[in-house]
């Protein structure tokens, strides 16, 4: 297949670390034999925070994405498609894809289901989790969320519950499906916990804490921070590793300025260095406001470790024995959480759950895709000078 996919959570020279799972799909399906190639709006704010540290991504073009910061985000699919639609649209003509692909509701999908009709070939929305849940919070955006997803030609959820949540949105059953991300399990596997802590440098005497993501208010590192508070004066003098960066770091360093030796900002770490830092760790927090089913979580624990995380989307699926949810932003459950598993010996835990490998997911996903191109025959709409 041809499959030009659409989203601003991907690799960038600028953010070589964010959306790495979208780096891993589109991996995935080019060794499963398939053609894809990759439009990234850049985000114009990113040209001032950022300096481009990375290298671009294979098949990935670039354009800058103008539109007007913090305000009117209902229009900021309006704001993509003037910045980057016409000329990907000559592109695709030439290349003629097979389907379109949009990750992120709104705006990405939303303008990926444009180019789509303007392409005559299927539209199909990857929807991840805050888009569905915490955006459609907001009336003018949920009314163009909602528009999209009845729009496409097939909707696939992370997770059964973001289904079950586009099916209260008005989206047919029987056009959306579910789509499990996978973990590439020669890579994360469980292995000597002692072992990854001496290759990392990090003690073997306190128990450790591990977050992963980008440093965004969705992710709720505010919350964790406070939690902490409390969590660092346990005995066992615990350890909080937080890998990654993103727009609140700067805030973030700042909450954690009176914590001392008990928080480390690791900063960014390749995606193939991480299991390490999972099979290091006593467990994973998560303590998100929203999520679908978080790749964080899956990883770790097919490194063999368990998680505390907010009970939202569909992270309550991967609870094992070991793992713990809490409800979202609620401190003093996180706190009660992370209490009992900081007073564990460190390195005391290691029972692997099986979670998918991405060869399944993706040969899944493909089936899928495949389905859609072959029942949807749908001319050109427009013609772009």
């Amino acid at each position: 297949m041809r499959l030009l996919l659409i989203t601003n959570v991907f690799p960038s020279p600028r953010r070589p670390t964010k959306g790495t799972f979208n780096r891993e799909l589109v991996a995935g399906l080019r060794e499963a034999g398939d053609d894809v190639r990759v439009v990234v709006p850049v985000p114009w704010t990113d040209l001032l925070r950022a300096k481009a540290t990375g290298a671009p991504e294979r098949d990935a073009s670039y354009p800058v994405w103008w539109f007007p910061p913090r305000v009117g985000r209902a229009t900021y699919h309006r704001w993509m498609s003037r910045s980057l639609l016409a000329p990907t649209v000559r592109a695709a003509r030439l290349w003629a894809p097979d389907l379109v692909l949009g990750y992120w509701t709104h705006p990405d999908s939303t303008v990926a289901l444009d180019l789509a009709r303007r392409l005559g070939v299927p539209g199909v929305v990857l929807a991840g989790g805050t888009d569905i849940q915490l955006h459609t919070r907001h009336p003018a955006r949920r009314r163009i969320i909602v528009d999209t997803l009845r729009a496409a030609d097939r909707v696939l959820t992370v997770g059964a519950a973001l289904r079950d949540a586009a099916i209260a949105l008005g989206v047919p059953p029987n056009r959306i499906g579910i789509f499990d991300r996978g973990v590439d399990r020669q890579r994360f596997f469980p292995g000597a916990p002692a072992a990854a802590r001496q290759r990392l440098g990090l003690p073997s005497d306190r128990p450790i804490v591990l977050w992963v993501g980008r440093m965004v208010p969705v992710k709720g590192l505010d919350v964790l921070l406070r939690s902490w508070l409390t969590v660092a004066r346990a005995p066992s003098r615990p350890l909080l590793l937080l890998i990654g960066d993103g727009d609140d770091q700067r805030a973030l360093e700042q909450q954690a300025a009176g914590l001392g030796d008990s928080v480390r900002f690791v900063g960014s770490v390749e995606h193939g260095a991480l299991p390490d830092w999972y099979r290091a760790a006593d467990c994973v927090v998560l303590p998100s406001r929203s999520e679908g089913v978080p790749n964080v979580l899956l990883e770790g624990l097919a490194c063999g470790t368990p998680f505390v995380a907010s009970a939202v989307g569909g992270v309550g699926t991967l609870v094992d024995g070991e793992s713990t949810t809490v409800p979202p932003e609620d401190v003093a459950a996180l706190t009660t959480a992370l209490l009992a598993r900081v007073a564990l010996p460190p390195m005391s835990r290691r029972s692997r759950v099986d979670v998918p490998d991405r060869r399944e997911t993706i040969a899944s996903l493909r089936r899928e895709l495949q389905d859609v191109i072959g029942n949807t025959v749908r001319p050109p709409v427009e013609q772009l000078a």
